[in-house]
């Protein structure tokens, strides 16, 4: 797309062509977030019931509703450009499916067939070591490589706010390649130490990224 092209004229076709995926993106899309609300808003208590296998399952769940969003978002701003970025998004929805659903089942087994404890803690903390960090860092990482060809993508239609938006996401590359190289070096390094996972932090900027795409998809489209 050339630079400054208005982005009426450049999506207007290709829209059309992309309406059959638009209706459910958006629709699973906001369901997702209606997901994510709801762990928001009874985390305390199922943390408190101990009900953490839920938790994960639900997760599972609410990265499977954006599934559709990258391939959705490729097709309607119609840039070949995207269509690399799109893989990295892909990949970094299917990964963060993955991990969840296999922790689910790590922790419903844990909870509910450990009675003898032969299942000791130090292996629990480590399943769920292996089923979390890096695995869960690389894919973050991944989801801000989709940013940055999002941010070029919009900036070469003329959007430039939208692009500006995905390159400050994009530059949490930074955040999460500390701390994947953290948690992956054998020798550790005082420099990467200073980089933790801050769940919070994540899963914020999580919330935020898709509420800005879907809600994107949504009233522009």
């Amino acid at each position: 797309m050339i630079l400054g092209l208005g982005p009426y004229n450049s999506y207007s076709i290709k829209g059309c062509e992309g309406g059959l995926m638009l209706i459910p993106t958006i629709i699973l899309g906001w369901i997702g977030i209606l997901i994510f609300l709801i762990i928001i808003f009874t985390f305390q208590k199922m943390v408190k019931n101990n009900e953490f296998a839920f938790l994960h399952k639900l997760m599972a769940l609410m990265y499977a509703m954006w599934l559709p969003l990258p391939l959705t978002l490729s097709q309607l701003l119609n840039s070949e450009l995207l269509q690399v970025g799109t893989v990295f998004g892909i990949v970094y929805l299917i990964m963060l499916v993955i991990t969840m659903a296999l922790q689910t089942g790590h922790i419903t087994f844990m909870v509910k067939h450990n009675d003898d404890k032969s299942i000791t803690e130090k292996i629990g903390d480590y399943m769920m070591a292996t089923l979390s960090n890096p695995f869960e860092g690389l894919a973050n990482v991944l989801k801000s490589i989709w940013a940055l060809f999002l941010g070029i993508t919009f900036c070469n239609s003329g959007e430039i706010f939208m692009g500006i938006i995905m390159f400050l996401f994009s530059l949490q590359i930074f955040y999460y390649l500390l701390i994947v190289l953290n948690t992956s070096l054998v020798k550790r390094i005082k420099f990467f130490s200073k980089a933790k996972a801050n769940t919070f932090v994540i899963n914020l900027e999580t919330l935020f990224f898709f509420i800005v795409l879907i809600s994107y998809i949504t009233f522009y489209f």
